[in-house]
Order: C-alpha cells, then sequence, then structure tokens
C-alpha cells in the first residue's frame, strides 16, 4: 500500500514539475514575443501563465484566416445588397417615361442596379467556394498541433500609462518558437464565430 502511494506522488510530482516546466518555457517564449511589440519592453511584467494544448482545426492560424476572408466576403455581400435596394427604389422613383430627366436617373441606376447585380454573381459564387473551403476544414478530425498559451501581463503604454494586457500566444509543438498570437477577446470572438458556422454546417445535414 504504502509503494502504490509513494507512486502515485511520485507521479503527481512528475506531472507538476512538467507543467511548472511548460509554464516557464512559454513565459520566456511570450516575453521574447511580446518585448518586440511592446512600447516600453521595460515595464513589462507577467501576472498569469496558463498552458494548453492545440488542436486543429479550431485553433489553426489557417483557419482564422480563412475564416477572415469569408467574414471579408460576408461584409461585401451585406454592402452589394444595400446597394441594389438602393438603386431598386430610384429605378422606381424615376421611372417616369415622359421626363428626360426622370428618364437619365433611371438610366443611371439601372446602370448601378445592374452593376451590382453582376457582382453579386460573381460574389455569390467566390462565397460559395469559400464557405465550402471552411466546412471541409471543420470537418477534419481534431489534431495537436501544439500549444496555447494565455498570459496576462503589465506594461506601460507610450503615454506612461500602466495597462493590463490579456492575450493567446500559440507555441509549436517543441516549444522552440511563437507561431501565432492575439488578444484573447479575438479569440474568444473566433470560436464564437467558428460555433455559428459549425451550427449552420450541421443543419444542412
Amino acid at each position: 500500500m504504502k509503494k502504490i502511494l509513494l507512486f502515485a506522488l511520485i507521479t503527481i510530482t512528475m506531472s507538476a514539475s512538467c507543467n511548472l516546466t511548460k509554464e516557464s518555457k512559454a513565459e520566456a517564449l511570450v516575453k521574447e514575443s511580446l518585448k518586440k511589440a511592446l512600447y516600453k519592453p521595460d515595464t513589462y511584467k507577467p501576472i498569469e501563465t496558463k498552458v494548453d494544448s492545440a488542436f486543429a482545426p479550431y485553433d489553426d492560424p489557417a483557419l482564422f484566416k480563412e475564416l477572415e476572408k469569408l467574414e471579408e466576403l460576408n461584409t461585401e455581400y451585406e454592402g452589394l445588397q444595400i446597394q441594389i435596394k438602393h438603386s431598386k427604389s430610384s429605378m422606381a422613383i424615376w421611372s417616369d417615361p415622359y421626363s428626360a430627366y426622370a428618364k437619365n436617373e433611371y438610366k443611371e441606376a439601372k446602370a448601378d442596379y445592374d452593376e451590382a447585380n453582376e457582382k453579386m454573381e460573381k460574389l455569390m459564387s467566390k462565397g460559395k467556394k469559400q464557405y465550402n473551403k471552411v466546412s471541409t476544414m471543420l470537418h477534419t478530425r481534431p489534431k495537436f498541433i501544439g500549444f496555447k498559451v494565455i498570459h496576462n501581463y503589465r506594461a506601460d503604454n507610450n503615454i506612461g500609462n500602466t495597462l493590463i494586457g490579456n492575450a493567446i500566444f500559440f507555441i509549436d509543438k517543441d516549444f522552440k518558437e511563437v507561431i501565432y498570437s492575439m488578444e484573447l477577446d479575438e479569440y474568444n470572438q473566433i470560436q464564437k464565430t467558428i460555433e455559428q458556422y459549425i451550427e449552420q454546417i450541421e443543419g444542412e445535414y
């Protein structure tokens, strides 16, 4: 019984030591990365560091970039919808066939309407391809790609005010370099977007 307890204690101690080693390595890499971006690197002070495993596709920077492209296309789509609606409304206003001025305004509105519809058709095709690309990435099986590090710190900005930073860093499997970083709020928003797309994709099957 004593041997079992001793073995368990050794295992727990080794595990804790391993985690501490990971956190120490992570802090060193994060500090090096942050000091290149901070206004006053000498004022940097770590507060808390949490290390966890990162898995593709959800923690993959490649997915983040493809989602950004898809969101840009969605924004463009919304803009074209407004343009089409506005042009259509203008066509209705200037539909008087007896006024030369109205005919000219109608012609311009019709040209805008046709141009927006042509852009919309191309955008829909492009958007569908991008959506399918994201969908395919989200359907891949989870794969270990390294580690994600949530890091809280304080540092002075360019006017000397001390600010609290809350960021996430992605580190390679061997703890040799930071491959990607962003504000934690941005990461959390991306994860919400991913959840929304997963729900939408699952609803299609």
